[in-house]
């Protein structure tokens, strides 16, 4: 009896659900945009409504697909970790939920980095910094705005958990999306008590927490008949969606560095040898099969950078036709504008809020194209900077994402960086790591590695050329960034 896989993909922009069969062959996609209510800084959307959207994804990936019935059916979860969701007793929701997006706790954020310490609370939780994106900032604000949705709160959820007690009847977290809470402790693997009781969750709030992967049981009946017609469905608790993306690229393996490629440039790598400095300030999390620790970075000001330039700079020139004339551009390397991407501040590895973007070195003859050179190259030196503080030997990139559509990039980042970069034909990588979780859980797969060998995706391989002019550019945009911003990190690993 074959198993069917519909791997749910519940992203900040849209939602997704792909449905493969056991030896990962892609059977029908559908997507739908996350519906959010949104005020000023608060983001918020409705966890039932979300439950309902998944519920018609899937059906309309059943509906495409014939021969459905007599098979047994995975419901995979991956996606975002953060947005938090709060239910009373019955389980129905107290408030609205809050999404990541949602930045009303900025002032909670830093009084948590006051009371406990950056460094002490790095330790711990594995982020670099207190951030109104976690659910421990977003307790703290309740706390002192709505003490009484906390008094009539029975279960503190994040979003992915919602969904699995929606599915099942019992709510559970996955190990991997608990490092994005800010009140898990990651190296004990076990909740953050004294952080709990600052925010005001007590324990016995909060869900088991299960490996990544981990099979979670039949779908409860209720839900099932409201499922398109199977033999079987059961609940797969899959991955955070960065990490199932790894396992669905086959960039989990040690010294090669998964880049999203994004409005965010985020990466992600296994390290078997890492260990715990203070002095370094990468974000570590649980691997997906114990083997050593994921490390993760992320960039605000990746490909919205180009976004910008591409709206505000050229007309809104298609990427096409950007692609085109950075081809054909005849100005050399040596004499175009650097530009420093940080048009949102903060970029790791160097965490300066005041830092801002710039063009330095413009000169009477560059023109628009040159200028957008700058920006595709600036975000490369960002790439490089990235992956030299994650540290080890880094063998190659592989990168996904709107902005891997660029061979002109993906070549430039390859050159920047001296690091070969691979760019799978795979528009669905965390569907896909999120599929071969559940195979491995139903024991149709040995491991996650052997999906390297199932319906495996085209690659195409860009190698790198480095020169004295090429690293010359990197140590301008270096020096350029130091000069502006003097506190900015010196702690890079070169």
């Amino acid at each position: 009896m074959s198993v069917l896989v519909y791997a749910v993909d519940v992203g900040t922009t849209n939602v997704k659900v792909v449905l493969y069969d056991e030896v990962l062959t892609r059977l029908a996609v559908a997507s739908a945009e996350a519906q959010y209510s949104r005020s000023g800084n608060r983001v918020e959307f409705d966890p039932a409504g979300l439950f309902e959207l998944v519920l018609g994804l899937i059906a309309e990936c059943a509906g495409a697909v014939h021969g459905t019935v007599g098979q047994d059916a995975v419901i995979s979860l991956t996606g975002q970790a953060e947005s938090l969701v709060l239910n009373d007793s019955a389980g129905s929701p107290v408030r609205p939920a809050m999404s990541w997006l949602d930045d009303r706790a900025t002032a909670e954020a830093a009084e948590l980095g006051a009371h406990f310490g950056d460094d002490e609370a790095f330790a711990i939780t594995g982020e670099p910094f207190p951030s109104a994106t976690w659910p421990a900032a977003k307790l703290r604000w309740l706390r002192r705005h709505e003490p009484e949705t906390l008094a009539a709160t029975h279960e503190v959820l994040m979003v992915k958990d919602d969904l699995v007690r929606r599915f099942t009847g019992t709510a559970a977290g996955e190990l991997t999306t608990r490092g994005f809470t800010y009140f898990w402790n990651v190296p004990a693997g076990e909740y953050w008590d004294d952080m709990l009781a600052f925010c005001g969750v007590p324990d016995d709030s909060l869900p088991q927490v299960v490996p990544a992967g981990t099979d979670l049981g039949p779908v409860a009946s209720a839900v099932e008949r409201r499922l398109p017609p199977a033999r079987s469905y059961r609940l797969n608790a899959g991955a955070l969606d960065h990490f199932a993306a790894m396992v669905g690229t086959g960039s989990y393996a040690p010294g090669v560095v998964s880049e999203s490629a994004g409005t965010v440039l985020s990466l992600s790598m296994l390290d078997t040898e890492w260990s715990f400095d203070t002095a370094t300030k990468v974000s570590f999390h649980p691997s997906l099969d114990a083997r050593g620790t994921l490390l993760f970075s992320g960039a605000d000001s990746g490909g919205v950078a180009l976004e910008w330039y591409r709206r505000e700079g050229l007309d809104g020139m298609t990427f096409a036709d950007l692609e085109k004339s950075l081809s054909a551009r005849t100005v050399a390397t040596a004499e175009a504008p650097i530009f420093l991407p940080y048009l949102t501040g903060i970029n790791p590895p160097d965490f300066h809020p005041s830092a801002r973007g710039a063009f330095l070195g413009l000169e009477l003859g560059h023109d628009r194209i040159d200028l957008a050179y700058a920006v595709e190259e600036g975000i490369a030196h960002l790439l490089r900077r990235n992956v030299d503080y994650l540290g080890g030997s880094v063998r190659e990139i592989v990168s996904t994402g709107g902005g891997a559509d660029s061979p002109f990039w993906s070549q430039l980042k390859a050159d920047v960086c001296n690091v070969g970069v691979l760019v799978p034909d795979e528009r669905e990588a965390t569907c896909r790591g999120a599929a071969v979780l559940a195979l491995v859980a139903a024991g149709e797969l040995a491991s996650l590695s052997d999906a390297a060998a199932l319906s495996q995706p085209a690659v195409s391989r860009f190698r790198p050329s480095p020169s004295p002019e090429r690293e010359a550019r990197y140590r301008l945009f270096d020096d350029y960034l130091h000069r502006l911003y003097p506190s900015a990190s010196e702690t890079e690993n070169r």
